[in-house]
């Protein structure tokens, strides 16, 4: 017995392997894109390699009705919405001070429909 294989977008497999797989934004229109950014400042280094941070505006991206999957984001990052605070990777953090930026395709995309990204950049400060 033999199976064979084609890669393609189209296919079964690609189709049932799809939501489990990270997002392409590439594959996003830019329209079905939405990208946040919030400035986070480092509270404390805890022994598990996470470190808790203030994330003042994080509600404002998950309160969004486009963000269907706010609540896994939520649990994923421990937040805690009385005092403000979440939990990333300390060795994703870029000083005292960076920026999470959280990015998610909203359910009228056609590939990755639904599906977030996070990541820390290095925060930038406006200078007018």
């Amino acid at each position: 017995m033999s199976f064979f294989f084609f890669n393609s977008s189209d296919s079964l497999l690609s189709q049932t392997m799809e939501p489990f797989t990270p997002p392409n934004w590439d594959e996003v229109q830019n329209r079905n894109i939405i990208k946040n950014s919030i400035p986070i400042v480092l509270l404390e280094e805890t022994t598990s390699e996470k470190c808790k941070v203030s994330a003042e505006n994080f509600n404002l991206i998950i309160s969004h009705s486009y963000f269907v999957k706010a609540n896994q984001l939520v649990d994923e990052l421990e937040y805690d919405p009385g005092e403000k605070t979440l939990f990333v990777l300390c060795d994703q953090l870029v000083g005292e001070k960076s920026t999470l930026n959280v990015w998610y395709a909203t359910e009228e995309a056609k590939k990755h429909s639904t599906k977030y990204a996070y990541f820390v950049t290095e925060w930038i400060e406006d200078i007018k």
